[in-house]
């Protein structure tokens, strides 16, 4: 009876002209099909889950900092503001928050990593975020801009709003990375670069020219976007074609990547110990080895004793056992196989 009151409500999705902030760093053809309103794949449960989770962090790190006496301003406990952040084309969202730090911690203010125009002030941009744990290693690593482009692009569109103007003392954000599996936390400094607002802009508009003839980009993007984007469907309506597997297995130690697949491995051998927590803990490694051995187009990759290997898998849509017993002269005729392929991390 109760589950009810609590069920969430299907959400219908209302064409609009505005744009959010938060999805304007996709591509122009995801951003097309957006547009116009196509129908996009579901949310799987547990995508589902972590943005619901991100509300979570969100939370925790608000509180902890007010904890320790850093105000922030219009966060998720006073009301977050909404900002216009471009007029044409029409973009508006929701910030984390704004940051106002004490004049005594400023004093000695320091970050993991900041750009150069990055100057801390009392008030700053505040945005929290909170990606998986080999996610949040690339983004130590190198940093928001190159690995999370549509969260960086989020920020950028905050800072150009002329909301934000009222606020900060200087076009800047401090953005609070927690690591959702480790808790671990990584903060970056980013300022305005109205280079990427202007990119943003001529994109949408483009896109908007060709949803008024209802068609989108000619754009496919070739990397791993393709396996989880919510329009792959459209842009990719045939299965990709098979390729013979190489038989190439590389080093992970001699790898730029090195530490990435070092920390996979740790996952990978506590997900193994642990029941509950190990199954998502090793379906996050496996899907760690699998891009990599898609960029390498390889095989297999060694990691301290460790292996991610690309295996064949038959899938059976028949009971083979029955079927040859009681129709052993048919058998070879109906019997249906289908060959795939997984990462297997062992």
């Amino acid at each position: 009876m109760l589950k009810e009151l609590i069920a969430e409500e299907a959400s219908v999705p209302v064409l609009s002209k505005v744009w959010r902030a938060s999805e304007v760093g996709e591509c122009e053809t995801f951003l097309g099909h957006l547009r116009l309103g196509h129908d996009a794949l579901p949310f799987t449960g547990r995508v589902r889950h972590m943005l619901q989770d991100g509300y979570v962090h969100e939370r925790d790190i608000v509180n902890r900092l007010e904890s320790k006496g850093v105000k922030v301003w219009h966060s998720y406990a006073s009301g977050q503001l909404e900002v216009d952040c471009v007029d044409d084309p029409y973009v508006v969202g929701h910030p984390d928050g704004v940051v106002d730090v004490p004049q005594r911690l400023l004093q000695q203010f320091s970050v993991d990593y900041a750009d150069e125009s990055f100057k801390p002030t009392s008030a700053m941009l505040l945005e929290v975020t909170a990606p998986n744990h080999f996610t949040f290693l690339r983004l130590k690593a190198q940093h928001l801009r190159e690995v999370w482009w549509r969260k960086y692009v989020q920020i950028q569109l905050y800072l150009f709003s002329r909301q934000m103007e009222a606020y900060l003392a200087s076009k800047c954000a401090l953005v609070v990375v927690k690591n959702k599996n480790t808790s671990e936390l990584y903060e970056e400094g980013v300022s305005l670069d109205e280079r990427v607002i202007e990119k943003v802009v001529n994109t949408l508009r483009k896109v908007e020219e060709l949803a008024s003839d209802g068609r989108v980009s000619d754009f496919r993007c070739s990397d791993a976007r393709r396996t989880y984007c919510r329009y792959r469907h459209l842009c990719f309506p045939e299965p990709p074609e098979t390729r013979p597997l190489p038989g190439s297995i590389l080093r992970g130690e001699m790898l730029k990547e090195a530490d990435v697949l070092e920390a996979a491995v740790a996952v990978w051998r506590r997900g193994k110990m642990l029941k509950e927590e190990g199954e998502d803990l090793v379906r996050d490694v496996r899907d760690q080895f699998g891009e990599l051995l898609e960029q390498y187009g390889c095989r297999g990759i060694t990691m301290e004793g460790v292996t991610g290997m690309l295996v064949s898998k038959v899938s059976r849509s028949v009971d083979l056992d029955l079927l040859q017993k009681k129709y052993p002269d048919v058998y070879e005729e109906v019997v249906a196989e289908k060959t795939s392929t997984y990462v297997r991390v062992a």
